[in-house]
């Protein structure tokens, strides 16, 4: 059995990013909200192209 090393990095990247997302709105304010959607997007992003980048290296 071969282990996936991009694949095991995204998902715990998605499950960090999920955790902290999950912490953050729960104990922000409405106007702290709106900004915080922005900000998660494109957090998503970078860490998505910095994954994609990865995974380039390996294969």
């Amino acid at each position: 059995m071969t282990m996936n090393i991009p694949s095991l990095c995204k998902g715990i990247t998605i499950g960090v990013l999920a955790g902290a997302a999950v912490y953050a709105v729960t104990n922000a304010s409405r106007a702290d909200k709106r900004h915080l959607k922005t900000d998660m997007i494109r957090a998503v992003r970078s860490v998505s192209s910095m994954l994609e980048g990865l995974g380039s290296m390996f294969v």
